[in-house]
Parts: structure tokens; C-alpha cells; sequence
């Protein structure tokens, strides 16, 4: 029997999934949660190797993730630039626990091959987003190692949005991030495998969710990485900004990406 439990808002869902004649079974039960609470760790997967197979995320041997396939063989699965959940929280209990990833057994190469096989400590009541890195190929079959960084969660305001920036650009100088409507430098120096702090933007717009627009330079030199580039945030989130690809790789380029880590 695995279990899997999603928080989102202040509501967890307890995914209860188990094998019968090789087909994936799921039962749904509701469990409510208040935020942070020490009876759990929070957990989120974002899968930001380059040339990343198609894999699934296992605690302690038990799937984690949650890509399901309806014809009985697996088929789904958190390829590059894949996140999970994709709202929300995943969560275990705080702890050691050992993190290991397959590809997937539909999969034409490799299948069912482990890609990741390392060990995470989260502590209890706290909100994580762990992140793949390094490049994939045919002579280096992992995506690891993982970059785990807490995320402190703001006091949020309705009137402001939030951001942190995450850089994950392979090969990648420090970066400065700029907004660009006001000049004002949101990050500095943001090295390769590190997150900066979330920060406020105060005025960001009229209306519900307002287009926000960034530049990202080369912290070193000023050389503009990044020209622009937009989100539409609504007022009382807080957002990961986060760069991806390999310096110098045409297939991987210099990319800009977010997703909601708090609302």
C-alpha cells in the first residue's frame, strides 16, 4: 500500500495507491492539515537536468510522485522541466529518507533504469523544493545531484507580490535580476546552485494579476543575459523565478521560468 499526501491551501489529499493484476489502483481520502505542521515535511520536485529521461521521484522505495498511466503500464512521469506537484506540497514524515528515481517502463531506452539514488533530511513543519541538476547522457545516466532549498514562506499581502530567484543556468555566471518598470535590482550575485531570498515587489500593477516584467545580467560585467522577460503574478502569491539551461548549448539555452510557491 503507498500513500502520498498533497497539501494544497490548507486541505491535504491522501493518495492511497496499490498494485492489483499490474494495473495502478487509487483510493482518495481527505485529511485536513493546517500549514506547517511538524507532523510532516512539504515537499516539492522540479526536474531541471538537461537531456533528463522521462522518471518518477520514490521515497524509501515507495513512489512519490504521482504520473499514473490508465493502461496499466507506466507511461507518465517529471522529464526536464518537469514539476511536482504542480501546486502545493507533496508530504512525508521529517526525516531521513532515501530519494531514488526510475525511468519509466514505457520508456524505449533505458526503461525502468535508476537515474538518482541519494538521501534528503527535511524537518518537521518545514516547505521544500528540490531541484535535479547536472546534464544527462549516455555516459553520465543521473540526474543529480539535488539542490534542496527551504522555502521560507513570506508574510504575504494582498497588495504585493513575492519572488526569489533560483539559478540553475549550467555553466552560468553570478546573475543580478532587474525590474525593469522601476530599475530596481530584485536579486544580486545569484551563483550557480543557489536561490536568493523572497523579496516584495510593492506596487506591482493594477489589477488582480499584473504583468511584471525582469532582465537578467551577468552580475560580473553587466552584459545582458536576458533582455526581458514577463510574469503575470496575482497580488498575495509569492513566485520561484528560476534559470535553466547550459552555457553555450543551443538545445538547452538560457531559459526563465516560475511557478507559484505560495498562495
Amino acid at each position: 500500500m503507498k500513500k502520498i499526501l498533497y497539501f494544497i491551501a490548507v486541505c491535504t489529499v491522501l493518495l492511497a495507491a496499490c498494485k492489483k493484476n499490474g494495473m495502478t489502483v487509487e483510493n482518495t481520502e481527505y485529511e485536513k492539515v493546517a500549514p506547517g505542521n511538524p507532523k510532516y515535511s512539504y515537499l516539492k520536485f522540479l526536474n531541471l537536468t538537461p537531456g533528463s529521461p522521462v522518471a518518477n521521484f520514490y521515497l524509501d522505495g515507495v513512489k512519490f510522485s504521482s504520473a499514473l498511466s490508465s493502461s496499466g503500464v507506466e507511461n507518465a512521469g517529471y522529464g526536464y522541466n518537469g514539476l511536482y506537484p504542480d501546486l502545493g506540497y507533496a508530504v512525508t514524515t521529517p526525516g531521513s529518507h532515501k530519494v531514488t528515481a526510475n525511468i519509466i517502463p514505457s520508456a524505449t531506452v533505458d526503461k525502468n533504469l535508476e537515474v538518482l539514488n541519494t538521501t534528503i533530511t527535511p524537518a518537521a513543519g518545514k516547505y521544500y523544493t528540490i531541484f535535479t541538476t547536472g546534464q544527462y547522457s549516455a555516459t553520465n545516466k543521473s540526474i543529480g545531484p539535488l539542490l534542496v532549498l527551504e522555502d521560507i514562506k513570506p508574510a504575504l499581502d494582498t497588495s504585493k507580490i513575492f519572488v526569489r530567484f533560483v539559478n540553475l543556468y549550467n555553466g552560468s555566471p553570478n546573475l543580478d535580476i532587474v525590474r525593469i518598470s522601476t530599475g530596481v535590482k530584485l536579486a544580486n550575485n545569484v551563483a550557480y546552485g543557489t536561490g536568493s531570498s523572497f523579496t516584495e515587489i510593492p506596487n506591482p500593477g493594477n489589477g488582480v494579476a499584473p504583468i511584471n516584467v525582469f532582465r537578467v545580467d551577468n552580475a560580473s560585467n553587466g552584459t545582458v543575459l536576458i533582455p526581458s522577460f514577463s510574469i503575470t503574478a496575482t497580488k498575495g502569491r509569492a513566485y520561484t523565478l528560476y534559470f535553466r539551461g547550459v552555457l553555450g548549448n543551443t538545445t538547452f539555452p538560457l531559459t526563465a521560468s516560475f511557478y507559484t510557491t505560495f498562495y
